[in-house]
This record gives structure tokens, sequence and C-alpha cells, in this order.
């Protein structure tokens, strides 16, 4: 057999059961639980192992069940390169089954994403490269275990709730930025690439303190992950939260003017449920000042505003000041500024019918004065078109070439739809030049203005 062919064939790794111990997931319970990434690269240390080998080894020594159609093998969960290891789907289920065995836990779903299946969209969950505090790395020293928390692998967490400071997503030794949470050479606090621990004094030097609206999300999400005890087999359904938490004015209130969502898309969610995303569930957490657990489940209780945490009634009617509405409105009339009627009602925020049964004056105005500048400006582009429809005219003529439409047009750069509707213009300078130049078209006895003029 050729050495080229040798190669194709994959290596088999051979791990002695003895360099193969159980590991504790560490955290659980807690909102710093261990992710499941995490103990695939702390199993493959206590082995004494690469992490390739080892992930090869534990996927061939394990039986996967009857429903997976094709074989699970080591080779290809690492063409698949863990995706969606720490998930809340089927394939976060796959990577838990080696790991039974070699975790002393029963409790191993609190390491992923799966006690919110159907709770939590997968749009925009996990991230796709690693983030890290090294301040929590290197707090990690003098505790039960170096690990990466489940925390750091949300999308829509950006800052460390322990320390108040951003996630570093970039090596301080190489420079590596994007780097995949999962790697050949995986080790837990490391850099893929260059091996580098992650906790050191140079990774910690110059972080960003993190915003109040981070933080608050931060731990929002940490709360969550340490009630994921709760949730777990309960067969929650998540379509149905948004039309839950619609019913309190203050996430409407949020919804339009935080998350600039339109009021189309409001209805849309109420009337089409979906399952809704974790960043926007920890942001409604975040404003209302409420636990994001009540929250997933739609259970918000009544909340005023987006920058408030007071109670109030979601089923009082709001009270408009119209007086206020009103100066709002006549102000945008008497403005020098063309906003038409569709801009104006959605600047003071009221519908159509509504501003034409208060302000049916003050709608007339806007309409009308609308109307004026439009048919100004209709007017001014009209005079531009025939002064660039003469200016081409005159060009041909002086170069004596006959002037067509076809020529005319690529001259000026005028649409030749408009010829017809200005062809006066065109008229005027025939009879300008008529009778100080006899030029004809070839192949014509007369150019068509002639038949114009007729």
């Amino acid at each position: 057999m050729a050495a080229s062919e040798q190669r194709k064939i994959p290596m088999r790794p051979t791990i002695p059961s003895s360099k193969v111990g159980l590991i504790e997931a560490i955290g659980i319970g807690t909102g710093l639980v261990e992710a499941c990434s995490s103990l695939w690269k702390r199993a493959a240390e206590r082995a004494s192992v690469g992490f390739a080998d080892f992930v090869r080894w534990a996927f061939d020594e394990w039986r996967a069940p009857v429903e997976y159609s094709r074989r699970v093998t080591g080779e290809l969960v690492l063409l698949r390169r863990m995706k969606g290891i720490d998930g809340l789907g089927a394939v976060a289920d796959l990577y838990l089954g080696p790991l039974r065995s070699l975790v002393a836990s029963d409790r191993l779903e609190a390491c992923t994403l799966l006690p919110f299946v159907g709770l939590l969209s997968r749009i925009g969950l996990l991230r796709s490269h690693r983030a890290w505090c090294p301040l929590c790395l290197a707090l990690m020293l003098s505790g039960p275990g170096v690990f990466e928390p489940l925390l750091w692998r949300l999308q829509a967490v950006t800052a460390c709730p322990v320390h108040g400071v951003e996630l570093v997503t970039v090596c301080h030794a190489c420079g590596v930025p994007e780097q995949q949470v999962i790697g050949h050479a995986s080790r837990v606090g490391c850099c893929n690439r260059c091996g580098a621990w992650m906790g050191t004094e140079d990774a910690a030097r110059g972080l960003r303190h993190a915003d109040e609206s981070e933080m608050r999300v931060s731990r929002a999400i940490m709360s969550l992950l340490a009630q994921g005890a709760r949730f777990e087999n309960q067969g929650h359904d998540g379509r149905f939260t948004y039309k839950n938490l619609f019913a309190t004015r203050g996430v409407r209130e949020l919804f339009l003017s935080k998350l600039e969502f339109s009021y189309a898309t409001i209805s849309d969610y109420e009337y089409m449920p979906q399952t809704p995303r974790l960043a926007i569930l920890a942001m409604v957490a975040s404003a209302s000042r409420q636990p994001l657990h009540r929250v997933i489940l739609g259970q918000l209780g009544s909340w005023r505003g987006p920058d408030t945490s007071s109670m109030e009634d979601p089923k009082e009617p709001r009270k408009r000041d119209w007086q206020a509405l009103e100066r709002e409105f006549e102000n945008l009339a008497n403005s020098h500024t063309f906003i038409n009627l569709g801009s104006s009602i959605k600047q003071v925020n009221i519908s159509s019918a509504t501003a034409r049964k208060h302000f049916p004056d003050i709608v007339n105005r806007i309409t009308q004065r609308g109307k004026l500048l439009r048919s100004e400006r209709t007017v001014a582009n009209k005079q531009v078109r025939l002064e660039r429809i003469r200016d081409a005219f005159r060009m041909l003529i002086a170069d004596g070439v006959y002037p067509s439409y076809r020529k005319i047009s690529n001259l000026s750069g005028v649409d030749r739809r408009y010829f017809d509707r200005d062809c006066k213009a065109l008229i005027e300078e025939w009879l300008r030049v008529e009778g100080e130049i006899n030029f004809k078209r070839r192949g014509r006895a007369s150019p068509p203005i002639n038949q114009m003029r007729s």
C-alpha cells in the first residue's frame, strides 16, 4: 500500500482505561455552570492525550442510539467542529452521550441549554467564537478548578457579571481573533493556536469597563442559568411568550422605543407566535427590573415604562396630552422643512385616523403644503430637463451632427419618454437655426421637426 493511501486512513487512538477517570462538572445549579465544551476539554486533559484523539476515542467507544441514521464516529464529530455543542438542539444531546460515562453527575443537561428547549429561539443564541474574562480565569486558579462557564458562550452576554468588564475575544499573546470554540489542540483557558494562558496580567491589562445596561443583561442571564432546574423536562411552549408580554404596556413601549420595532412587527408577533430570542427577553428583564425566568415564561408583572420599575395596571387606558400634541403638530405644519403627513404622524406617534379626527385643519395644511411643494418640484425638474435638451441640441448642431432623439438622449442624459411632452423646446431650437443652416438627415428629405410643425 502506498504511503499516500496509508495517510488517508484515520488513526484510531487507544487510551488505557486507567488514564480515564471520572470528572466533576463545576457550578451545576449556579449561574456560572460549566459548559459542555469545557467538560470535553477537561476530560481530554484528565486522560493526558490530545483533544482530537480523545474525541475520536470517546465516540468510537460509545454506542450511538438507534435514531441516528448515520454511524456517529470521532471523525464525523471533528468534521462538524462540534457546532451547537452547548446549544438546545439534537446536536447538544448527541455530545452528551459519551460524557455520561465520564462525568460524575446526572444533570449534564444543565451544562447546555437543553432545559430551555421550546422556550428560546436558536437564532443569535450561541457565539460562533470564543469569549472569556481573564480576571475570572485568574481567580479560578485558587478555586475548585479552571473551567469555561456556559455564560461565556451566549451571544447576548458581552460583559462579565462578576468583574464588570467586557469579555475578551482576542488572544493577548498571538493576537488571533475569533477562535473556534473547539479545536484540535483545545485546552481550558488557553489559546487554541499558541497555547498561551488567558488568565495573566497581560491579558487583563486594558480591559474596558462595561456599561450598566450590559451588566444588567449579563446578570439577568446568569440568574436564568441558575434557575435551569425548574425548566428541565417541563415541556414549556415559548411561542406564546411574546403574546403574554405584549399585554403589559411597558413591553410595547420598550419594543417601539429601544428595540425600534414597528406596530406591524408587534402585530405579527401577536398573531403569528414564534419562539423569542434570549437577547430580547434579557433586555425586557433588565428594563423592568424583574427576573428573567419569569419573563421567559411570559409571567411579567405590570410595568409602566421601559425606564422605570414602578407597577401599574396594564389595562388602564393611556391619557394623551392633546394640547401638547397640537402644539407639536402645529410646529411641524409651520416648519420650512418638507414633512409629509406620514412622517408627521410618525413623529408625534399617532395614527392617521386620530390626526384627521382631532386636528383636521393642521392635517389639511400639511397635505396642501405637500401638494404645493411637489408641484413646484415637478416644474423645477421640467425646467432642468428642458435646459439639458437645449444644450445637447445646440452641441450637436455645432458639430454638424443630425440631432436625433437617440443622440440628444445620450448626450443630455434625459430619458426619451420626456421628449414628446417637452417637444416644444425642440421646435423652438429648430425654428432658431432653420434660416441659418441647411441641414438634412441622411436618407430623409427633412427632419421630423418639420412634420411636427405641419
